[in-house]
This record gives C-alpha cells, structure tokens and sequence, in this order.
C-alpha cells in the first residue's frame, strides 16, 4: 500500500493506526488503545507480520559505531557511516527529505588523519580524544590555542595566583576571597563545576604537592601538565568556555548535572573582562563574541581566518580572499551547537557550511599557536599538530549521547505526538494553502527533521535504509524556514569563497567530488537555494533556546508563534549568598523547568524596564521593532564582519547590573528576531500538547 502523503489527513489516520486525531473527534485527540505504544501491524509496516512500537527505547545521538562496538570485539570491522549513506538521489519520493550531502573530507589521509576501521580503533580514538577534550588536568589535555602543550607563551595562561585573585575586580564590596568562591565563580560565569575532579592550587598550595590543589575550576578552563605529571599552576581555556552546559542540580536523580556538548550557559563577556584582569590576553575585550549569556558569534570567520592567513604557505593565496571578507556582514547571535547530535548531521553549522567530515574546523580552537618549542609561530607546525589529532577529538565529540527526559511521560499522548510528528501533512492545512511548501517529503515534522519511531524508520517509504534513523539533511530554503537571516547573508559568497584556499576548508580537495570547501558556495551547491539545516532532535528537551540565534525561549513557542516573547530573561539561580554577587541561570529542574512547554522557564520583559533594558535598546511605543540606535548599528553590522566585536570591546560589562542585563534576550536586536518556523501554526494546541511529549521520548 503506497501512500499520497500530500493528500493525508487525519480521518485516513484513524484507519491506518486506530488511533483518533483532532480531525476525527471535533478538535479533540482521545487516548489510542493501551497496547498501541509498544507495537502495531497494518498495512504500513515493511515486512509481514511484523511489529514495529511507535515509540523508541533508547538510542539517544551519539554516532551509530559507538552502538555497534558496545557489543563488538575490537577486531570487528566498522559498518559505513550512516552518514555517508545521503548522496544524490537518496529518498527520493520517501516522507523524509534530504538535500545536504555528506563529503569524504580525508581522501588518501595520512594514516595519523585516517578514520578508524575497526571496533578497537574507534574506541582508542574515543580514549584519546578524551582526554584531550575534557580537560580536568589530565596529562595530555588541550588548551585553546596551546594544544596539549604545556610551555606556552606569556599571555596563553593565566597563574593560579592571579586565578584566585579575580574576586578582587568585582563590583561585589568583597573585603576577602569568598570562601565558596570557586562556585561563585562559575555561577558569575555561567559555567558548571564538572563532577569530576578539575584541580587547581588554592593560594599558598604547591599543587605538586596535592596532586594539583584543592580548588575546582569550571569545566571551560583546565590545569596545564608536564608530560612528565608535574602540575604547573597555569591556567587555560578549553572549548567548554561554550560548549558545556548543565542540566538539573546533583542531588536531582536521572539528571546528568553537568554535561560536555550541551546548550552553553555562559557569559563570555563577563568570563573575558575578569581573565584578562588575571592576565590572560586571549581574553582581549575584541574576541568578546556574545551579546547575551548562553550564546556567541560561533562562525565568526574573520576571526578564525587569521589562522591560515599566519601561515605562510596560504597567506598569499589566502589573502585576497580573507581581506574581501571583512566586509561581509557580521553573524551576529547563535545559539550553541549541540554536540550529541553532530553523528546525525550529514553536514554542520547552522547554514550547513561544512561537511561533517571536516575535522580541523573542530579542533580550530586548539590551534597551538601560543606553545613554544617548537612554536610559537610555526603554523605548519602548528596545523600539522590539529591533523595529528582532529580524529580523535571528533570521535570523543560523536561518541556523546543526549540525556534522557527525566520527568513522568504520558506514553498514550506521545504515540499519538508521534503520529503527528511523521505524518502530519502542514501544508495540506487551509492556513498553510498559500505558503511554498519543501520541494520533497509528505510535509511533516520528520519531512525536515528525520525518522525516529521504529514504526516508522522501518518503513520504506519513509527512508530508503533503518541506518538513517534520526538523520537530519535537509537545509530549508529561506523563504520556507523564514527564520532571522542575519547569519544567514553573513556567511555570504565572499565568505564561501574564501574557504577555496582556507587550510580548514581542505583546498587539497576543490573541484573533486568531495569538494570539503564551504557547501553554500554557488559552485559546490547547485541548484539547491541557501537556507538553513534542519537539527536531528535527540535530547531536544534539553537545548533550550531554540532556533539558530537562541531567540525562542520554549518548544511550544517554536511550534506556537504568537505565543513568543519579545523581551525575555531566563530565570537565575536564586542567590542565598547573602552576599552581592551575580548568580548563573537557573538549573534545577524540578524548579526551573516548564515540563509542558518543554523548555527552561523566563520572564517576559517590558521596555519600560529600564534596569534590565536600556531605552536604546527598545522602543515603548512599538514593542518589538527595531528601535533606531539599533538600526544604526545595524549599518556597522551588516558591512563590517567584526563591527559585531565592536560594541563589545567598549561595553565592557564592569557592574552586577551590566551583567544582569547580558541575561536579556531583546529580540528587536540585530540578528536576533523570533520570527520563522509559522507553518507549525496551523496545530490545534492539543496536537501541539502531543507533539511534545513525543519529543520528550527522544
């Protein structure tokens, strides 16, 4: 039995899966039969007699080869990447639409650069990249750019002594170094303290002699070692100064706590004023990259281009190309990327820039340019260092999984959510009649999304193959989508261009048929219209914000628009300090979560509210419209890829109250709007009710 998905509606759905939707019950969903959430046979399972459950049991990210070697020898050799199943031509006519295709970015890769084989290959890589990544003073930890060297010039570190003398900038009326000043620290900066042990020496400690202090740094900063052990009371950045979050407090159960690759919590800015007090010149006011706490201006590339420009065998080539991409735009706000879906993206970034496969944009941050012996300034050196090694951070980044949903589910509600979410035509709905509709797929959630329910994942005509469970491909056009494109036209021809002689952008390959260069280039992408990359959506319960610049507070506002805040702030910890400090954001989930819109919960701000929005930044009479100080700047934005860095270098947040504000989302800001993602309107609530708690199943 084939199915006209275009032509789908829900009277049809009650039939196939006897289960009644709103269309069937005057607006209402009833609850399905007790057994529909384990297991069905109809006329749409693919094999006879067979019996798919509608909703899954596990399988939450990660990559598919740490599934497969869980139960593998280590000599086993490793199936192909799911990933590198999505090439031209796959699915066609199938539910789910693909347009993004993986590239082989290590043709004839040096053996060092090579990707794994075997079980026991990968699991090596994991191991190593580990330590690598992690940081928490492991001999071998990388630290941003110093790689995992440990004599680094002045300015790459920060001691611990003046580590510990950060307090003493603050705008707090501290007298003394706070006793519980090491979470003080983390909540000023919206980092966690990982639950393992991340030393540092207290003042008056020799760390060689208590095994490296007994202070605890947050998870975006590590100790630096001697190959040797020796602890050297230097402190470093590691990549978790954004990519690390936390979710849920320890003593909550089923909750991971603090965790590497989930939505950042951080405020880079405040992070970068007091490190540079304690001496540490990467954190110069200019690399400043966020506007508001939890986010950054990831794929700020006039920025990281300096890279291949400081070394001599690209400047030449790269030069002209880096120099005309100053005046593209500014990316301004993004939200994080989440890491424990990354082994589902044929492509990454937000447009869909870079192929998966390119593995030294990764490792770009540990760029040990400031290491001595043999660098600094041995470029070569240098790259030759991130090909040695991009492997294997990549495999530890893969082999993250995404927390489970730690709350009660209503499994009736999330089969029928589930339902919805790989059937539901949008575009068949009067509302949406108007509206271009995807060039491929029936229209649904997992139309743009990916297949997760094995009732459906299993069905050929949903995907051509089980192994794509879960992966995402489709880059929406624009128009569809309909999100900011503020991002969008930064990264603009200039800018994908200049990736044909960037060394992270593998110049090695242009022209063949793993082109590894920016995939938005006219040449690379075709006929296919720019936009941006639908996300897999394992643990999406867990990566609030939504949406590319984090504007979106809230699940149910993404699929709801005209419930999305203007001005918002996410709620803080409550301060029971008794002293005058900033606290983080709140992350008890008990306290702090909203379970039925699915996201961590805020307070609408008015504009009047001058304490936490300055009149520049709003206007009363229109809420919600660029005020003109802002349309001003926009100008310096949209012509100048660093005039983002600007403003950030002469606001530096020096009061508790500049720091509060920094919690403020203002969605009236450049590249910050709310708006996009509207053809999910056309849900009744009750659907939307149980499209959520389907998610919460991923």
């Amino acid at each position: 039995m084939r199915i006209d998905y275009h032509s789908l509606q829900p009277v049809v759905l009650c039939f196939i899966s006897a289960v009644l939707v709103a269309a069937c019950t005057g607006g209402r969903i009833e609850d399905p039969p007790a057994d529909s959430a384990t297991a069905r046979t109809d006329p749409l399972s693919p094999t006879e007699g067979k019996q798919w459950p509608l909703l899954a049991d596990g399988h939450r990210g990660g990559h598919a080869w740490s599934r497969y070697c869980a139960d593998q020898a280590d000599d086993a050799a490793l199936p192909p990447d799911p990933r590198s199943l999505v090439q031209p031509g796959l699915n066609e006519g199938k539910a789910v639409y693909f347009n993004a295709y993986w590239k082989n970015c290590h043709v004839d890769a040096a053996p060092a650069d090579a990707a794994p084989t075997t079980c026991g290959e990968w699991k090596a890589r994991i191991e190593r990249g580990a330590t690598l990544m992690k940081g928490n003073g492991a001999i071998g930890a990388g630290g941003n750019f110093s790689g995992d060297f440990s004599d680094l010039v002045p300015g790459g570190y920060a001691t611990a002594t003046a580590y510990n003398n950060i307090w003493r900038s603050w705008d707090s009326g501290l007298t003394e170094r706070p006793e519980d000043y090491d979470q003080l620290l983390a909540e000023r900066w919206g980092m966690s303290l990982p639950t393992e042990r991340n030393p540092y020496p207290l003042p008056g400690e020799d760390p060689n002699e208590n095994n490296g202090g007994s202070g605890q740094l947050p998870m975006g900063f590590t100790q630096i070692r001697e190959p040797d052990g020796t602890w050297t009371g230097k402190i470093a950045e590691t990549c978790h100064i954004c990519h690390s979050g936390q979710i849920g407090e320890p003593d909550e159960a089923k909750l991971p706590g603090a965790i590497y690759g989930a939505t950042g919590l951080s405020d880079l800015g405040t992070m970068s004023r007091d490190m540079l007090t304690a001496g540490y010149v990467l954190a110069a006011p200019l690399a400043i990259l966020n506007r508001v706490r939890g986010t950054g201006s990831i794929t700020n590339f006039q920025i990281f281009g300096a890279l291949t420009l400081a070394n001599p065998e690209y400047t030449l080539d790269y030069l002209p190309h880096w120099l005309a991409m100053q005046n593209s735009a500014s990316t301004g706000t993004e939200d994080i990327p989440i890491w424990w879906n990354y082994g589902h993206r044929p492509l990454k970034f937000f447009d869909g820039g870079q192929p998966a496969d390119a593995q030294r944009i990764a490792m770009s941050a540990f760029t040990p340019a400031l290491a001595n012996n043999p660098y600094p300034g041995n470029m070569p050196a240098a790259f030759a260092w991130i090909e040695e090694h991009d492997q294997d951070g990549v495999a530890w980044l893969l082999n993250l999984s995404s927390p489970t949903y730690p709350g009660a589910i209503n499994t009736s509600l999330a089969t029928q959510g589930a339902i919805l979410f790989h059937t539901k035509d949008l575009w068949a709905e009067t509302a949406n009649s108007s509206r271009r509709r995807p060039d491929g797929g029936n229209g649904s959630c997992a139309s743009c999304h990916g297949a997760y329910s094995p009732y459906f994942v299993n069905n050929p005509e949903f995907l051509d193959s089980p192994e794509l469970e879960g992966i995402a491909g489709y880059i929406v056009p624009a128009d569809i989508i309909g999100t900011d494109l503020a991002r969008l036209e930064a990264n603009d021809q200039e800018v994908s261009q200049s990736w044909e002689e960037d060394w992270f952008g593998y110049p090695e390959q242009t022209g063949t048929e793993n082109d590894c260069g920016d995939q938005n280039l006219d040449r690379i992408r075709g006929e296919r219209e720019n936009g941006y990359l639908a996300p897999p959506l394992y643990g999406v319960w867990a990566s609030s914000p939504y949406f590319h610049n984090g504007s979106v507070p809230d699940v149910w506002s993404v699929l709801k628009s005209s419930d999305r805040p203007d001005i918002w702030r996410r709620n803080s910890k409550p301060n029971t300090t008794g002293l005058n400090v900033v606290m983080g954001y709140d992350t008890r989930f008990e306290r702090a979560y909203d379970q039925d819109k699915l996201g961590w919960q805020y307070e609408r701000i008015a504009c009047g509210n001058t304490d936490a929005i300055p009149l520049l930044e709003c206007d009363p009479q229109n809420e919600g419209d660029t005020p003109l100080a802002e349309q001003l700047m926009t100008q310096l934005y949209e012509n100048l890829g660093l005039g983002w860095n600007i403003p950030s270098a002469i606001q530096i947040p020096l009061t508790n109250a500049q720091i509060e504000r920094r919690k403020v989302y203002n969605t009236a800001l450049y590249s910050q709007s709310n708006s996009g993602h509207t053809f999910t309107d056309v849900l009744t609530d009750r659907e939307r009710e149980a499209i959520i708690e389907y998610l919460k199943t991923l």
